[in-house]
């Protein structure tokens, strides 16, 4: 006959292997940073759709590729600021989020900061 004795064993010391979701989209401080640079080339903050620099509300930081679809936060071209929030019709980042048209600004907006960081001007900002 087989004797189950009392065997305890230590819980495991490893770390989990890849990140979480929200790990994975949160905006990172050097991003952050990037991002409020670009937006204030002219000295001072402005929306990246409207160029208003005083929003009805706030500025917001909007992701391109959505969170939601695990749009990262690492990178610079996948972040904007927008008048916000996003919950109030007429502001840019309603509209980016919530319209055909805005999904297609993104899309385009996207591209053209990708360029910038690649192989244009932005390449000396972001390494």
């Amino acid at each position: 006959m087989v004797s189950f004795g009392f065997h305890p064993v230590g819980k495991p010391k490893h770390k989990r292997g890849n990140r979480t979701q929200a790990q994975e989209t949160a905006i990172t401080a050097k991003v952050d940073k990037e991002v409020y640079r670009r937006a204030s080339e002219a000295g001072y903050t402005c929306c990246e759709r409207c160029g208003c620099s005083v929003p009805t509300y706030r500025f917001e930081r909007c992701h391109m590729l959505n969170a939601s679809q695990r749009g990262t936060g690492r990178a610079p071209w996948n972040i904007v600021v927008l008048c916000a929030p996003s919950n109030v019709e007429g502001t840019c980042h309603y509209w980016a989020d919530k319209t055909t048209e805005g999904h297609d600004w993104k899309a385009a907006k996207q591209a053209e900061l990708y360029i910038y960081y690649t192989t244009g001007e932005g390449k000396r900002f972001w390494k």
